[in-house]
């Protein structure tokens, strides 16, 4: 049967597997460009931008990356409506913020990351309400526990 524990199980390998599948790609980001955009002449401009982009990225990914992880860690504790988890929200949100400026930037020379920096941004803005929220049941939580 399926439950929180295994769900929680489940998140924590996903993000371990993702922080593998990103620094897999970030060594392979010269090969993977090549095959995405061919060897023609014509495109070879775009392969250095292209790769400098992937290699931005892929800094405020990982730091995204360990922050989920820390914050699946303290949950599987128990730890849930702690500060550190309010911190590890908002560096998530940030870590969205800074992918969404660089894909937005690379969007002058490859109009579909504008999507990308579009989606970084909604994803910003969701992580920074759930950030909110737990603010507020932190609040709550403190001010209950000094109650008689």
């Amino acid at each position: 049967m399926w439950n929180n524990s295994k769900s929680l199980t489940l998140s924590i390998f996903c993000t371990r597997l993702f922080a593998v599948l990103l620094a897999v790609g970030v060594c392979a980001a010269p090969a993977i460009v090549s095959w995405y955009f061919g060897d023609a002449p014509a495109i070879q401009a775009l392969h250095l931008p292209f790769r400098v982009t992937i290699y931005l990225c892929a800094v405020p990914g990982f730091i995204l990356l360990y922050c989920l992880n820390t914050l699946l860690k303290n949950i599987r504790v128990g730890s849930v409506f702690v500060l550190e988890n309010t911190k590890m929200l908002r560096i998530i949100s940030w870590s969205c913020i800074a992918a969404g400026v660089i894909t937005f930037g690379s969007g002058f020379y490859y109009a579909s990351f504008f999507i990308v920096a579009v989606a970084c941004a909604f994803f910003a803005l969701i992580i920074r309400v759930i950030k909110n929220v737990f603010e507020q049941a932190i609040e709550l939580k403190s001010e209950n526990d000094f109650t008689i």
